[in-house]
Order: C-alpha cells, then structure tokens, then sequence
C-alpha cells in the first residue's frame, strides 16, 4: 500500500483594524490571538520537528504584526487596559464592562471564579446603562487583568512564570502587575515572525499567502460571477474590477517575500474562492499552487464523475489560457478539527482522526499516483473551544503522526513538486469553501447595499485619478482595496453576526469615506448611517403552558405550541462548518413529564447520522442520562449516573421516536427523582461511536424547574 501523504494547511487571518479616521486599531484580535495561536501553533511545531505543514498567513496581518513591534502601535482595547482602573473615565467603563468578556464563555470565563463572578455581576446584556456603574474600581483591574490574561495560550503560560502566579491568585492584581502582563504580549509578538522562520529554515514548514486584503477575489474581477452558482439570488449593481484583484495578488507577493525573505509559491484565496478568471492573475504572478474547498472538485469534473478518492489527488487546472496546480480540501475531516474535537477527550479525538486517515489511505489505493489528503482550516479560532487552547490534543496529534509507517505529514508545495498531477481539469467551478457558492458574501439585502456603495466609490476614485495628486491618489486606492476585504461582507446579512458588528460596519463605511476625502471630495449621505440594522438574538423561549406530544401517532407543531423553543443553527462567529444537524430543540412538560424533541435543519440534514446516538443529561439531586440510537430509536435506555461516575440502574424508555429526521422523547419526573419545585439543566449531545459531534445549546444548558399543577395558572397570558 502507498504511504498516505497528510498536507495540514493553518489559514492564519485577522482584517485590518485600524479606522480609517483616526488611525486608531480598533480591536485587539491580532494581538490577542498571537498571544495564543499564532504562538501556540509554532512554538509546538519547534517541539516536534518530524511534523510538516503549511502556515497560510495573510498578508494584511503580517502588516499588523509588523505596526505592533516594529512601529509601536497599539490597539484601543490595549490602551483601556493599559490605563489605571481609578483614571478611567464613565465611558472608557462603559467600554470595559462592555467589551471584556469577549472570549469563549465556558473556556475562558467560567473556570476562573472571580472572572465568572464579574460575568454574573454584569449580566448577559453587554449594554445595560448601569452596568458599569455598579463595579468598583478593583473589580474593573481585576476585569482589565482577566480579559488579556485569559487569552494567553499553552505556549506563553509555560515561557512565562507571571501567568501561572496571576492565574493562582485570581483576583487583586495590582497596576503594575497589569502592566507587566500586557507587556508579555508585546514581548510574545516580537517572537513571532523569527520562530517561523526558523521553521522555514529547517524545512519544517512552508508558508503560503492570500491576496493582500482577504477579497473575495472572484467577485472582485466581477460580481456577477456569484449568479454562476447561485443564479436566482438578487444582485447589486456589477461590480468589475480585475486591476484591483491583480493588485491584492502582486501585493501579498511582495508582503510575504518582505517578511520571510523568500518568494510565496502558494495561495489560499480568501475563503477558498476561486473561478476560472483567477487562475492567470495568480500564475501572472509566479504562484504555482492553489487550495480550494472539494465543493468545487466535484463541480469541475467532467461527466459528473465523483469517486471519493478523486479528492485524495492534485489537479492541474488549465483554464483561461493558464495553469496551476490545484488541491482541495476534505471538508468533513477539516471541520472535525475546526468544530468537533474540542468536545472530546484528546485521545478520543487523535484515534478518531487517525482511523479517519487509515480510512482514507484505504479507499485511495486505487488511484495511480500517492495519495495526497488536504486538511485546510482556521488556524487560529478553533483553539478557543479547548480547555487548554487546544495543547493535549495537538500534542498528541504530533507524537502520533510520526509514528505511523503508513503516513507522511508534507508541505504542500513539497510535495507538488515531487509529485506534480497527473490529471488536468479543463473547468473549474466558481465557489467558496461555504456551500461552493459565493452567498455569505452577496446577494443578502445589506450585502448588495455594501456592494453598491463600494462600487460607487470606485467609480468615482476612478474618474478623480488622473487629474489628481498622486499622493492622494494612493491614500485613496489602498481604501478602496481595503474596504474591498471580505470581512465586512461576512458580518453584513445573515447568518453572522457579533458584538462587534458595529465596529465592521464603522470601518467598512469609514474606508469608503476616507476615499471621497483623500480626492477633496464629500463623501455620499448614506455612508454616514450604519448598513446593517439591528439583528433580533437568536428565538429563545421559556415554557409557558403545559404541552403533550403524542407518541402513538405523528405529533405535530401544535402538540408543542407553550413550549420551550431553542434555535440551535444560527451560527455567531468568524467559523463557519459545512456540516450541521439539527436546527432546533424543543422541550417541555406536562405534571408528569419531560419532553424533548430534536428537529433536523432540513429535510437533507439528518441523512448523514447512520450509527449516531443521542445523549440527553439530566442533572437534578441526581445525575441521569438518556441514550437513544438513532438506527434504533425504541432501545432508548435512560441511565443513572452512580457515585463513581459510571452509568448503572438502565431502564427502558417508553416514550421515544424518530421519524423523518425528528427525534422526540418522554421521561416521567418520578424517574428522574424529580418533584414539584425541583431545580434542573438538560443538554444534549450528538455523538458517534465516542465521539461528540455537536452539542445542544452550543453554549451552556437548558435550565427548568419542574412544574406543579398550577403552572399554567401562573403564567396564563392572552
């Protein structure tokens, strides 16, 4: 059998951040993420020199690293926590109490008492007026102190002795103590760039790049390429620039060989974008390879063939009177790493993704050439849902791969070169690596706004050029091609949104105004006001009347109208996974029992969950759990959890079913050694074999109290 050759790609990006008004950076992420995963991830490839892979590091982020060390800018976020608590203005407590709970809630608040506490104390509403008000100046250090030291990753907190004597305190830090942690990052952010390149060097890792500033380059040549994959969804006006996306392309050439001293021979276009039109701009500019998501493998083959193991090869792509070399992603194995195995055990997670390679090796030895499997990600977000960032899983990921005899870990241009493609494709189709179209980025109401705002100023940058200062000329075009980033248009529309939306759309509409005023001009009314309204949370209800599903014949909406409601599809962040299951929970009571029901985000869904098992915990005095496989749903067995921690006393449920990808299930209260006036949480986990696939709600539990027969009474409402 062939050696199974693994190419683990880390897409490494953040925007630009600084406002174009002021030349303040706004956020702190590029900051903070290097003081976890931009460390992290090389300070552990240090330790493990027989590991390869490819780091993708857009160019825009290298220049904020740069600012940081070499120019000495700081970031707003930095400043405030910088800044002595008693000296903080009303509204700079306003901006702490409001902003520094902004990490993972159960990783980075929750373990640390005192952090947790301030959570509490401040409440889910980030923007209640008074919130501020009641925190006393220590509580705002020791939140000033929590928010930066909690973003630390594995690899800081063993270099540097403070984190560990912060953390074991957990609270009353002083001002100079604060400092001295916020000089950790700075000093963490000098070691960066060397690191890699050390890397480099030693032939560990290769590093790729993306155009300058993250554009969705196919929509940049021309925005009428989304209708080729998505030809009913409305439009804005055309948008066609392709100078602009040969510019992004020439500038992260130039970027990456000032920061690594050699020349980019591979690029992850931003979000795995691609179309025919691309193709010459990136080999006009000596880059001989490119990555995109399988979506837009299957769509270029010819014939409609698609065998699995045509993913696990790379392609030569001659369109357009061009060519490069492509390889695409898995998308199920890149999204296990990205969104999976955070919920699991490392050593679950390693044998998962061992037996998964195995597999692979398995089903590709047909192919006439060594199989090549491209595992691309999020280099930086996935870490924030481990306990530890991430460490014991991809330490053991590391000890293991090299000692398999049937696995190669590769860089990816390495491994072009010693085995260039054997096959051509002839058409490549136009898609991202979300849902092998372009609809994050257009086509959405606010979207197209954005859209025709940019291409306005482009317009007019256009007509202004040649007859103005070509000083000014190019302050005004690096707007342009700034605001032409993806990153606005990710947080514009459905379905992502953040805390910070407010901050995107601020910088979004400040780079177009800043490419009127550049050129002597007033910027157009529109720009001044917010795009995007104001998003409604995601649908969450409480219980407010009893409700009894039917288990002898098909219940329906109806039988769960009074219910608890909980979408579980409405994705928040800067990730994105190709695969979900289930849309939204539903649960319930009547005075004898619990219900729940489980239904699929649509009718395709669930068409994946073969061998899968739902796991319902039920903690009250006691702990229990519910276990339903899904093959099987009339063997739900519901388990109580004994003082060892090991399930014992099974009992059959009576109440359970799955059909048409809906899972619902009963259990009396009585079971459950619950009674009126009981307190409980519930949640829900999708797993097969052992391993967690999701989590319903993503983020805590369902909280309820067992109802009494006045319950309806109570919360009677017309």
């Amino acid at each position: 059998m062939s050696v199974l050759h693994v190419a683990f790609v880390w897409h490494m990006h953040q925007p630009e951040y600084r406002d174009p008004t002021t030349g303040q950076r706004m956020l702190p992420w590029v900051r903070l993420h290097a003081s976890r995963a931009y460390f992290d991830m090389a300070w552990l490839f240090e330790r493990h020199p027989d590991v390869r892979a490819t780091f993708n590091f857009v160019p825009v982020l290298l220049e904020q690293l740069a600012a940081y060390v070499e120019r000495g800018e700081r970031d707003l976020y930095w400043e405030v926590s910088r800044k002595p608590a008693r000296l903080l203005s009303a509204s700079e407590r306003a901006f702490v109490v409001r902003n520094f709970f902004s990490i993972n809630r159960d990783t980075g608040i929750r373990p640390r008492p005192r952090y947790w506490s301030l959570f509490n104390k401040r409440g889910l509403d980030a923007m209640r007026p008074d919130a501020a008000e009641t925190m006393t100046v220590d509580e705002l250090r020791d939140l000033q102190v929590l928010f930066n030291l909690a973003w630390f990753g594995f690899a800081a907190r063993r270099e540097y002795p403070l984190i560990a004597e912060l953390e074991a305190r957990g609270r009353g830090y002083t001002e100079d103590e604060k400092k001295r942690l916020l000089d950790l990052q700075i000093a963490v952010m000098r070691r960066l760039l060397p690191l890699y390149t050390r890397l480099i060097d030693r032939g560990q890792i290769e590093v790729s790049t993306t155009p300058y500033y993250h554009p969705i380059l196919p929509l940049v040549v021309d925005s009428d390429v989304a209708s080729r994959s998505a030809p009913s969804s409305p439009r804005p006006p055309r948008f066609q620039w392709p100078d602009d996306a040969r510019e992004h392309v020439r500038r992260a050439v130039v970027a990456h060989a000032q920061a690594f001293g050699s020349k980019a021979t591979g690029m992850w276009p931003a979000e795995g974008s691609v179309s025919p039109e691309i193709v010459p701009l990136l080999a006009a500019h000596g880059l001989r390879w490119m990555a995109t998501d399988e979506q837009q493998l299957w769509r270029s083959l010819p014939g409609g063939e698609r065998r699995r193991s045509d993913l696990f090869r790379p392609y030569r792509v001659q369109v357009e009177g061009a060519e490069i070399d492509a390889v695409f992603r898995d998308t199920a194995i890149s999204d296990l790493i990205g969104f999976t195995y955070a919920k699991n055990a490392p050593e679950v997670a390693v044998d998962d993704l061992v037996g998964r390679f195995a597999a692979v090796r398995e089903g590709a030895q047909a192919n006439d050439e060594p199989p090549l499997l491209a595992v691309i990600l999020d280099g930086e977000n996935p870490w924030e849902a481990f306990t530890d960032s991430g460490m014991a899983f991809l330490e053991r990921l590391c000890a293991t791969l090299p000692q398999l005899p049937w696995l190669r870990t590769v860089r990816l241009g390495e491994h072009l070169a010693a085995h260039p493609p054997r096959r051509t494709l002839t058409k490549l189709h136009s898609g991202s690596w979300i849902h092998g179209d372009f609809g994050i980025w257009i086509g959405d109401p606010t979207d197209n706004v954005a859209w025709r705002l940019l291409g306005e100023a482009r317009r007019f940058f256009e007509q202004r050029r040649a007859k103005a200062d070509p000083a000014k000329v190019a302050v005004a075009y690096d707007h342009i091609l700034a605001a032409e980033g993806s990153d606005w248009f990710w947080w514009y529309g459905e379905p992502f949104s953040s805390e910070q939306d407010p901050d995107f759309d601020h910088l979004f509409r400040h780079h177009l105004i800043a490419v009127y005023e550049a050129l002597d001009a007033q910027a157009p009314s529109a720009l001044h006001q917010p795009l995007a309204p104001e998003r409604a949370v995601p649908f969450d209800k409480q219980p407010r009347s009893f409700v009894t599903p039917r288990f002898d014949g098909e219940s329906t909406y109806f039988d769960w109208v009074g219910g608890g409601v909980v979408e579980l599809s409405a994705p928040r962040g800067s990730m994105h996974r190709a695969v979900r299951y289930f849309g939204r929970l539903r649960y319930g009571f009547d005075p004898d029992r619990f219900y729940l029901r489980l239904e699929p985000l649509d009718d395709a869904s669930t068409h994946g969950l073969h061998g899968a098992t739902v796991r319902v915990h039920l903690h009250g005095g006691e702990d229990f759990y519910a276990e339903i496989p899904l093959d099987q749903p009339r063997e739900g067995t519901l388990w109580r959890i004994g003082p060892d921690l090991r399930p014992i006393d099974p009992r059959p449920i009576d109440q359970v079913k799955f059909e048409h990808g809906v899972l619902e299930l009963g259990i009396p209260f009585h079971r459950l050694a619950l009674a009126a006036g009981d307190r409980a949480t519930v949640a829900v986990h999708l797993l097969r074999d052992r391993v967690e696939l999701e989590r319903y709600p993503a983020g805590g539990n369902i909280h309820l109290v067992v109802p009494d027969e006045h319950f309806e009474e109570l919360n009677w409402s017309v």
